[in-house]
């Protein structure tokens, strides 16, 4: 008995020593794996990725399952941009630690930074899901990742969240502002805005958005406000330019053009300085058609195209000077010119149609008007829209197209259907298409809005 006793303590005491041992090599490990990730992390805060890949690689022989070297190691294939690396490594983070929201994060930022917003958009949402919200950063970068995937209206929610969450940041107001634009929602945007500058009045993004809006909802006085504050925060002569552009819009030519001067004698090399003073100018001989006042344009216009300013605005202009100027054959040939230099100015369709009409050049004029209506379709006022869809379909039919005036005359007709002169029109394109029933119906149509219009009376003669 007394040697089994003696036979048992042995066996105790070398499971004692094993188990120390153990306990000891167990420390160690813990020991070595958090000093290679302490120098993994000196090396990744100096710069050093490959000597912190190196100590992460290190730490995770000793811990396989480190979220954090996973992360780390991740981190710095990243700032080496061996993405298939760093994705590599960043997802076995996230699925060692799924409730983690850093790998999710660090995923979306990697993506962000390859341009694939969309990917990006899937991570920070997860990571967002994670947070519960609590951070406005991650809400911020998941609405600028949907925004730049090209949708602005997902992006809302997670923007207003942010906002909700902390009402100081600027940026997140600025880009709430832009995708309420981008969904129509003027008002709202105009809100988001201001707030915006209210907190960071040297946004100047927010600012030339406000500005825009401004213009657009028809508010000058306000657009000029947030113009001169630009043009406060930033001297260079552009702002300058968009102050006197906004003056000639308000009817303040002589006020514009004296703004330009005074720009011109500042800066005498800027050509867009000479381009907005020849527009303005350009504006004055539209109104005036004083031979003085084109004369001026095209001097001014043509120093312009000598400089750096967009070259196929300046040539739209300078066609516009020709053909005020009764030089329809040479500002055909410049706004031919305009129209094939990128990027194009739109401009430079309208006054093309004006040149070939006055040239007889019915199916040209008719072309660039189509094209026009391609670039402007859908911000053109209804008025507007309409004039030029029945100027389609007039020149059309001027160019013996009867089925092209029929195409645009419909759709005038679906911007307004008791606008008679376009009915008549339409008519006549159903007429000369043979399709006389169509024609005589809406003819009739016509005739009922205005039975004494000598147009109308005169094509029932014809059509019967």
């Amino acid at each position: 008995m007394a040697l089994v006793r003696r036979l048992l303590a042995v066996v105790g005491l070398v499971g004692a020593v094993a188990a120390g041992v153990y306990v000891v090599q167990q420390l160690d490990q813990g020991r070595q794996y958090r000093e290679l990730l302490a120098q993994g992390e000196a090396a990744l805060a100096a710069g050093s990725h490959y000597s912190a890949i190196e100590k992460y690689t290190a730490a995770l022989a000793w811990r396989p399952d480190s979220m954090v070297a996973f992360l780390k190691r991740g981190t710095a294939y990243r700032a080496l941009r061996r993405d298939d690396e760093a994705v590599r490594d960043l997802r076995e983070a996230a699925r060692l630690a799924p409730s983690a929201p850093q790998p999710l994060v660090a995923l979306g930022e990697l993506y962000d930074q390859r341009g694939d917003a969309a990917q990006a958009a899937g991570w920070y949402a997860k990571a967002a899901a994670q947070l519960r919200d609590e951070d406005p950063g991650v809400l911020y970068a998941l609405a600028m990742a949907l925004y730049r995937s090209g949708s602005p209206a997902a992006a809302i929610q997670p923007l207003e969240r942010a906002v909700a969450r902390s009402d100081s940041l600027a940026e997140a107001h600025y880009l709430l502002g832009l995708v309420y634009r981008d969904t129509q929602n003027l008002d709202a945007a105009v809100a988001a805005l201001e707030q915006a500058i209210a907190i960071a009045p040297a946004l100047v993004p927010a600012r030339e958005e406000l500005a825009d809006l401004y213009r657009a909802l028809g508010r000058p006085v306000d657009e000029m406000r947030q113009l001169q504050a630009l043009a406060a925060l930033d001297q260079q002569a552009g702002r300058t330019v968009a102050i006197a552009l906004a003056e000639a819009r308000g009817g303040q030519l002589d006020s514009a053009a004296g703004t330009l001067t005074d720009a011109a004698r500042r800066a005498p090399n800027d050509s867009r300085v000479m381009l907005a003073l020849g527009r303005v100018y350009l504006m004055r001989a539209d109104e005036t058609r004083d031979p003085a006042i084109v004369q001026r344009a095209l001097d001014v216009l043509e120093s312009a195209l000598g400089g750096t300013a967009r070259r196929s605005e300046g040539l739209a202009l300078y066609g516009r000077a020709l053909f005020l100027a009764g030089d329809a054959h040479q500002a055909e040939r410049i706004l031919r010119e305009a129209i094939a230099t990128s990027p194009v100015d739109a401009s430079a369709y309208a006054y093309l149609a004006d040149s070939a009409e006055r040239l007889l050049h019915y199916r040209e004029a008719r072309d660039a008007l189509i094209n026009l209506d391609v670039l402007e379709g859908n911000i053109a006022t209804p008025d507007t829209r309409l004039a030029r869809l029945r100027r389609i379909g007039l020149l059309s039919l001027h160019g013996d197209d009867a089925r092209t005036a029929r195409r645009y005359l419909d759709q005038a007709v679906t911007l307004d259907a008791d606008h008679v002169p376009t009915l008549g029109l339409l008519a006549r394109a159903q007429w000369m298409l043979g399709d006389a029933d169509t024609a005589r119906g809406t003819l009739a149509r016509g005739l009922a809005l205005d039975p004494a219009n000598s147009d109308l009376r005169l094509l029932s003669r014809t059509i019967r």
